[in-house]
């Protein structure tokens, strides 16, 4: 049974046809994890989109700049900025206008055996969740036996063009490590991948296939459909159900392998393509164990490669070199060995983007007496900032959440699902912590707390003041400043009378705000666009990206300024100024 939240995954990342390849642009991989994370942050998750009122809320708080400070300090993806710009309300709108080839595509999928799975899934392969994190894919498509996911494997990779030679010792592999109780994962191609899943089969063991096309046509497929029907194989994939073959795909493919395996052997490689990168990337991220194998002579210039390390790079671990002579015990050996040495290598990576963390967490503290700052931290709501980031949970748990409604806040329309339950996170050991970052997940890591932050928030604007009275400049009159008052002091504008500390200002933001006022006077029904804004204030291009966003959801927030539409980012002012 396919949940209404799966439900609203799949508009968001999936097609449902071969047209819609062309006609729709779904969420990428990276924009699917900021998304996720962001929903769960604010107290939402994807079903919520699917209701009209709801998602108009949504994206209220998606154009709050504010709104996205514990997501990103979640999220580390390169270029997130463009990532989130990309995320726009009428692409998401129209994703979620598919509704009906979203029920085409699921009754033809099911009919063939096809099944879905999200991250929160109890069969979701946990090592995909920890290693890729928020990266991981949305969903998984799949036929068979998805308990299979769970079993432990050996992974085997290899080259579309192998020989004989290559068979029979993909054969010798595959008894051995059958022997040892691990069943093969691998991509289900042509050639030493289908191979070696068929070898495990029909031996009358297990095989897991990961493919990167067209799985609603492998399912039909005379070569697996006996062991799918004998609940012996289980064939997933990241991509579209119907989708056709693509080099990217592929590639993308490949890791998968790597990240249900306990160790993969490279077969046959040449020193490029698909088993070249693939092997290039595991050796980089320090995965899983690498064996390569050395049963021709001479060797395969990409097996000969791997083995010595050349053309790699920098990576966290090195392949070893095993041959069909090798016994299973001997096997068995390399797997723990090698896992040992990628494992220390793994935890001596973790240990030092802790002290870059630590450093970068430094150098931010020192700077940040920037002019926005003040305000930044005096408009953050009660929500962002009742806990402070010590306290900020595992990335493993957040990642877990992500896609459901925290407890506090129960949606009254949604069913509840005991699949997608929650684990709690209250009472882990810092030890616990310890443990996970040695094993290569990130923690943020920030010793600030709240209190401190409105103390530095503070200061900063008392500092800001002084700079302004001792320029004693031509703007005096503008900020209505009396040159004799006692610095630190600032009189108050004329049109706004004594405020509570909540609806503190600063001379700037007065200054702005008399300015934006004129402004909008001016314009036809009194109405002004972000566009105009922009192009009528362009020194907000020197202090940040979304300065101008923050101060006017500043404004917004004091009742100065009122936005009519969420889905348009255009500026009125009230009636009555609030007093």
């Amino acid at each position: 049974m396919i949940t209404e939240n799966t439900k609203a995954i799949l508009l968001l990342t999936s097609f449902f046809n071969a047209n819609e390849v062309k006609e729709y642009k779904t969420l990428t991989v990276n924009e699917y994890g900021y998304f996720a994370c962001w929903l769960h942050q604010n107290g939402f998750k994807p079903v919520d989109l699917l209701n009209e009122e709801t998602f108009d809320s949504i994206w209220v708080s998606w154009d709050e700049p504010l709104s996205h400070i514990k997501a990103k300090q979640i999220i580390d993806f390169a270029r997130l900025d463009n990532t989130i710009e990309k995320l726009t309300y009428e692409r998401i709108k129209t994703l979620l206008n598919r509704g009906a080839s979203l029920s085409l595509a699921l009754d033809k999928w099911q009919s063939a055996g096809v099944w879905i799975m999200d991250r929160q899934h109890e069969h979701y392969p946990k090592a995909i969740k920890k290693q890729l994190k928020h990266q991981s894919p949305a969903l998984l498509f799949g036929v068979g036996n998805p308990e299979l996911l769970s079993k432990q494997a050996i992974g085997f990779v290899g080259s579309r063009d192998c020989d004989g030679q290559d068979e029979q010792a993909t054969n010798q592999y595959v008894s051995q490590i059958n022997q040892l109780n691990y069943q093969v994962v691998s991509g289900a191609a042509k050639g030493v991948d289908s191979h070696a899943m068929l070898a495990s089969l029909n031996s009358g063991n297990t095989a897991i296939g990961i493919l990167a096309d067209s799985l609603f046509k492998a399912s039909a497929s005379r070569q697996w459909r006996q062991h799918l029907k004998a609940n012996n194989l289980v064939l997933i994939s990241p991509f579209y159900p119907e989708g056709r073959f693509t080099p990217a795909n592929a590639m993308a493919r490949n890791k998968f392998i790597y990240l249900l395996s306990s160790a993969t052997v490279v077969v046959t490689s040449s020193e490029k393509g698909g088993t070249w990168e693939g092997a290039k990337e595991n050796l980089k991220k320090g995965w899983v164990p690498l064996l390569v194998s050395a049963h021709k002579q001479p060797l395969q210039a990409g097996n000969q490669a791997v083995i010595n390390g050349v053309g790699l790079g920098k990576v966290l671990a090195n392949a070893c070199s095993i041959s069909p002579d090798n016994t299973a015990e001997q096997l068995l050996g390399l797997f723990s060995t090698s896992e040992n040495a990628t494992s220390q290598q793994s935890n001596k990576l973790a240990n030092e983007s802790i002290k870059n963390l630590e450093k970068e967490h430094v150098s931010t503290t020192n700077d940040q007496g920037s002019l926005l700052s003040g305000l930044d931290t005096s408009t953050t709501s009660a929500s962002y900032t009742e806990n402070s980031i010590n306290n900020i949970q595992t990335q493993d748990d957040l990642f877990s959440m992500a896609e459901n409604v925290p407890e506090s806040k129960p949606e009254p329309s949604a069913t509840p699902n005991k699949d997608l339950e929650i684990e709690s996170v209250e009472g882990k050991s810092v030890e616990a912590k310890s443990n996970q970052l040695e094993a290569g997940e990130n923690i943020e890591l920030n010793t600030t707390s709240p209190s401190e932050l409105q103390e530095q928030t503070k200061n900063e604007q008392v500092n800001l003041s002084n700079q302004t009275q001792s320029k004693k400049c031509d703007n005096t009159e503008l900020l209505n400043v009396k040159p004799e008052q006692p610095t630190g002091d600032v009189q108050k504008t004329e049109q706004a009378p004594e405020q509570s500390p909540e609806h503190s200002t600063t001379p700037l933001l007065d200054s702005f705000y008399l300015q934006l006022c004129k402004l909008i006077e001016q314009q036809p029904q009194h109405l002004i666009d972000k566009t105009t804004l922009d192009s009528h204030f362009p020194e907000f291009e020197i202090m940040g990206k979304q300065a101008l966003d923050k101060w006017l959801k500043h404004l917004v927030e004091q009742g100065k300024l009122i936005r009519p539409s969420a889905k348009k980012k255009q500026f009125t002012l009230p009636a009555t100024l609030p007093t």
